[in-house]
């Protein structure tokens, strides 16, 4: 009886130990998308005209995507989670891009134009352990703006818009990109 507490103890200490350094994904689970109160929910609503400038100092109309299916990611460099999440949707990016598929980021950043600019030219994040460049086109924007478009607060958060301009999903806060890809996948295909 004591050789299996003891088994059964270390056994417990392996799988926390496993879960605590692998951090696996468990978004098979509970598929995220098919909660209409969690991170990510339906919406239906046109995406508003709006114009902005780019880091590279280029003015773009959000209209220019129509015929895309678009994420609009709302960061901002201070926010730990949106930092986090960077290297999945420079992922994304590279995997649906080919599918009519790219990332607009909106920059809510009170840090100023330089800070984001700085944040977006010379970081560097581990894809498929690669160094990469942020692979998507970042905007400046506001909270106003942000909220225009379908922010609704909190960080970090984004809207995936379909093919015919209309805001279709909502997502709050930091959700895998498990499910994340699943979602895109679904737009993309339709």
């Amino acid at each position: 009886m004591r050789k299996a507490l003891i088994f059964l103890l270390i056994t417990a200490l392996c799988i926390t130990v496993a879960i605590y350094y692998f951090h696996p994904d468990f978004s098979w689970i509970t598929d995220a998308s098919s909660d209409a109160n969690g991170p990510i929910a339906d919406m239906d609503q046109p995406l508003p005209q709006t114009v902005l400038v780019s880091v590279d100092n280029h003015w773009v109309d959000l209209s220019t995507y129509k015929g895309q299916v678009v994420l609009i990611e709302f960061f901002a460099t201070w926010c730990s989670g949106c930092v986090d999440e960077t290297p999945s949707l420079i992922h994304l990016q590279q995997k649906f891009s080919d599918r009519g598929f790219t990332v607009v980021a909106m920059a809510i950043d009170d840090e100023g134009e330089e800070t984001v600019e700085s944040f977006v030219k010379n970081r560097q994040f581990a894809v498929n352990g690669t160094p990469t460049a942020i692979n998507y086109p970042v905007l400046e924007g506001s909270i106003e703006i942000a909220q225009k478009v379908g922010f609704e607060g909190g960080l970090p958060a984004g809207v995936l818009v379909n093919r015919d301009g209309k805001e279709v999903k909502i997502i709050r806060g930091v959700v895998s990109e498990a499910a994340l890809s699943k979602v895109i996948a679904r737009v993309v295909k339709n």
